[in-house]
């Protein structure tokens, strides 16, 4: 395991820098203590909460602590997984001791699929093709679990097209709220699918069911959702349809092992792999655009292997459909910009002022087991570090199989 970069890995503890760089050791134990303070202070107080657990599995470097480390017939990777697993549960036990089971919502997710390029140890979008960084379905869908003991019926599957987007209008809408109305919201309220209210599937366009007299449904019109990187569009969503106007080079676990230099035995990435990571204007030679986009239904081809011939009546119908709601979407449209253009060092965190770029503070070693006695730059040695960050006892021999 790599040092991490001193001056993009740093962990707060509300504005003040715990650590940096962060170490790997026992993170997930010191993220898991916080948590489970916070929701009992709030307790205590009689306070309503709002929990935001930022897992950070799994990633590079792929990690895990000695309670995890070889547990897993998966290697690394796995130990990692079983050690995410881990602090969720500790999280969720948390809730149930409080008594909270019955008046916490609970949203499990993820920000992309997995990351293809680092062979074995990038994770697996299964049948679903790209990851990471790619608008092919394995690097946008993720998974979303709702939890609400007494209100979301359990072990309930939905095949709806939902949005990281719905959460925030979602929430206010059960707490008796409502989203801002002096701006165009793109997400939805999506309490009918969770809560049961609308037994019927989501709509497809009309154009499908002129042609295929479908039964009647509830909503008005099918979901669209549009991808988008910086100001270049990628794709849309339409109903059962995926549409694709830029496209990326796609990246295989088979592929990365044939170049040289890309895996190790056993599909150990020997290097942190991040090609075609721009939206286009950078690296032209990774992407593909097309005039008339590329059109694929996800329902019966989910792998995206197979493109439709868009020049047939059914499909030009579903097609113009499609293009006519996107362009009513662009119409009004305001492109932001980008707030990660540019930035000065004056804007990166240092813990030591004045020492700028040499910033260190509470770094422990990294190794399996860390060495007896020995101190970060601040005088700490790691034993009294992890009993800074860790005051629960912690027992992971239940998550064996």
């Amino acid at each position: 395991m790599s040092t991490p970069e001193t001056l993009i890995c740093m962990l707060y503890k509300n504005a003040t820098i715990y650590q940096q760089p962060y170490s790997h050791y026992h993170m997930s134990e010191a993220f898991v203590d916080d948590a489970i303070d916070f929701m009992r202070d709030c307790q205590q107080q009689r306070k309503p909460f709002f929990l935001y657990y930022g897992i950070a599995q799994p990633h590079v470097d792929v990690y895990s602590n000695d309670g995890f480390r070889g547990s897993s017939k998966r290697g690394r990777y796995g130990d990692m997984i079983r050690e995410m697993s881990w602090s969720v549960g500790a999280i969720m036990d948390e809730v149930k001791r409080l008594g909270e089971d019955f008046n916490t919502i609970s949203i499990f997710t993820a920000d992309n699929g997995p990351h293809l390029q680092l062979c074995n140890e990038g994770g697996d979008a299964g049948v679903l093709k790209g990851g990471k960084m790619q608008f092919w379905d394995g690097g946008i869908r993720v998974p979303g679990i709702f939890r609400w003991t007494g209100h979301i019926p359990p072990a309930k599957i939905s095949d709806e097209v939902v949005s990281q987007l719905d959460i925030f209008p979602t929430l206010m809408s059960i707490v008796g709220g409502s989203v801002p109305d002096d701006r165009k919201m793109d997400g939805q309220d999506i309490s009918s699918t969770l809560f049961n209210w609308w037994p019927e599937p989501q709509p497809e366009p009309v154009a499908v069911k002129q042609l295929y007299k479908q039964h009647e449904v509830t909503h008005s019109e099918p979901r669209m959702l549009v991808f988008y990187c910086e100001a270049q569009l990628f794709a849309v969503r339409y109903g059962s349809y995926k549409f694709h106007f830029t496209t990326q080079k796609t990246w295989t676990k088979e592929g990365n092992h044939a170049e040289p230099g890309r895996c190790g035995d056993g599909g150990f990435p020997l290097d942190n792999n991040i090609e075609c990571a721009s939206c286009g204007n950078l690296m032209p030679e990774c992407f593909t655009y097309y005039k008339t986009p590329l059109m694929y239904n996800i329902y019966k081809d989910p792998n995206e292997a197979y493109p439709l011939n868009g020049s047939l009546p059914e499909h030009k119908a579903v097609l113009d459909e499609m293009m006519r709601r996107l362009k009513a979407f662009k119409a009004d449209m305001v492109i932001a910009p980008p707030l990660l253009a540019s930035r000065s060092t004056a804007t990166i965190p240092c813990c030591t002022p004045g020492t700028f770029p040499d910033c260190t503070c509470n770094y422990v070693y990294e190794g399996p087991v860390p060495p007896p006695g020995s101190a970060s730059q601040t005088g700490h040695t790691s034993e009294e570090f992890l009993e800074m960050i860790s005051s629960h006892d912690y027992d992971y021999s239940m998550w064996y199989d």
